[in-house]
């Protein structure tokens, strides 16, 4: 290997946070060659004072047999910015974990260190930071209705399983249906953590934390569940458990470097919020009904949507329940919204009902049924425009390239 393909050495030095250093850490620390040992220091302040001018690298955190996060750990964070931080600890308690993430941390390895698991996050960092610099293929999908009960939380859910089919585990379905978020009810998944996690560390969101408040469905769709329902137990309209705009596109930022598909269950409550999210949105899926009501909120929502910028061609309307012997038809949703309809899907509420009642994405509890089958038709329809614009990308930049070098020549 040349000099020049060698990959750069990292500098590290260690933080003894604790009076139980672990024996084997340094061992492992020497035994990879991309690593330069610095120095070992136990006291946060000496630690400081000595890297003020040239901060290491990696700074490895020990906290062996610590059950609380140290109060000076967030400050030695805050005073080394340009280093990533890695804590150590046998501790796995879930509490713990989360209040070290939510530090900003670099990660968390737990001990006795093994040196492929180092060895990994140290590839973790390089390859973020190689992602950051990359144009993201990530496609933020917003699932709405034109009002509540049209089945605005049964499609994205079932629609976000069906994509993950397709794409194992480069899909995340994230809870921001009000006033109730219920895909966690939907899916039988149960977790402290929700969205709040996420946009609470915003501005230095690791993939490891991330990992910690996805909840993994089986069948490779991630989950971020909303806010828990108590929060809206308060007879107040403010919703006080949901998560900051600007905060949440910090959080799809994070997610587009790591998924394909992000599906959003946006709920039909129309405010600052719900504007702000559409858009943020790469697409949004309106669903509707074929109802007079359904068709006058179709058309408010095309005249509110241009009044905030929403652009209505990235817009798929999707009708659901549909059958053909109703008195309204497809060209009434065509006339009224000005775009031909994406996709329909048929009514068939006994089986939709049986599975929601289970828990269950339709593809466990009805895979033959029409409803299902028309749901993973939308997702590789989806999915193969998606590519499409992947692939146009792709050509484009190829050819900016080709371009540039034929001027150098």
């Amino acid at each position: 290997m040349t000099a020049e393909m060698k990959p750069k050495t990292i500098s590290v030095s260690v933080l003894e946070g604790s009076q139980a250093a672990d024996p084997g850490l340094q061992e492992t620390l020497q035994s990879i060659a991309e690593l330069r040992l610095l120095k070992r220091v136990q006291d946060p302040e000496t630690f400081l004072t000595l890297y003020e001018e040239r901060p290491p690298d990696l700074v490895v955190v020990e906290l062996n047999g610590q059950s609380a996060v140290p109060d000076w750990l967030e400050r030695v964070i805050e005073r080394l910015p340009r280093s990533k931080v890695l804590v150590c600890s046998q501790s796995r308690d879930p509490d713990f974990l989360i209040q070290i993430m939510k530090l900003h941390i670099g990660g968390f390895i737990p001990l006795p260190l093994q040196q492929e698991e180092l060895r990994s996050t140290i590839e973790q960092i390089r390859a973020e930071r190689a992602r950051q610099s990359e144009v993201s293929q990530c496609q933020i999908l917003a699932v709405t209705g034109t009002k509540g009960g049209v089945g605005t939380t049964s499609v994205a859910v079932n629609l976000a399983v069906a994509l993950a089919e397709i794409l194992r585990g480069g899909v995340a379905l994230v809870d921001l249906a009000r006033p109730f978020p219920h895909v966690g009810q939907f899916l039988d998944l149960k977790t402290a953590h929700t969205i709040r996690d996420l946009t609470e560390s915003s501005e230095d969101l690791d993939p490891l934390f991330i990992q910690k408040v996805v909840q993994k469905h089986e069948s490779g769709l991630d989950v971020v569940l909303g806010p828990q329902s108590s929060t809206y137990d308060s007879p107040s309209v403010e919703f006080a458990g949901l998560p900051e705009a600007r905060s949440l596109k910090k959080v799809f930022e994070a997610f587009r470097s790591s998924y394909s598909w992000v599906v959003v269950d946006l709920g039909a409550w129309l405010d600052l919020f719900y504007f702000q999210i559409l858009q943020a949105a790469d697409q949004v899926l309106l669903v509707t009904e074929l109802t007079v009501p359904d068709l006058r909120n179709l058309k408010s929502i095309n005249a509110l949507w241009r009044e905030w910028d929403v652009y209505d061609r990235k817009t798929k309307v999707v009708v659901n329940r549909y059958a053909k012997d109703y008195s309204l038809g497809l060209k009434d949703v065509e006339n009224t919204w000005h775009h031909p309809v994406f996709s329909t899907l048929p009514y068939d509420y006994a089986v939709l009902r049986e599975a929601i009642n289970q828990g269950m994405a339709l593809g466990d509890s009805a895979p033959r049924s029409k409803l299902w089958r028309r749901l993973k038709d939308m997702a590789v329809k989806l999915e193969a425009e998606r590519q499409r614009q992947t692939d146009k990308q792709d050509a484009a930049r190829t050819g900016f390239f080709r371009r540039l070098l034929h001027i150098e020549r």
